[in-house]
């Protein structure tokens, strides 16, 4: 999903919301992607097949 997609939705500050927050921020300083997800699926994230993916580029 890109920064904008996200921004159409309302996340619980005490939950998701700073999570998606700040990898918000980071895609958009950076350029990169940034994965949000459960550590015990790291590999899976990495490999795209988990968490969800931040990225400037849809």
């Amino acid at each position: 999903m890109t920064p904008q997609e996200l921004a159409r939705h309302a996340f619980p500050a005490g939950s998701m919301g700073p999570k998606v927050e700040a990898a918000c921020r980071f895609a958009l300083a950076t350029g990169r992607k940034a994965i949000i997800g459960a550590l015990d699926q790291i590999e899976e994230m990495l490999a795209g097949h988990a968490g969800t993916e931040v990225s400037t580029r849809p």
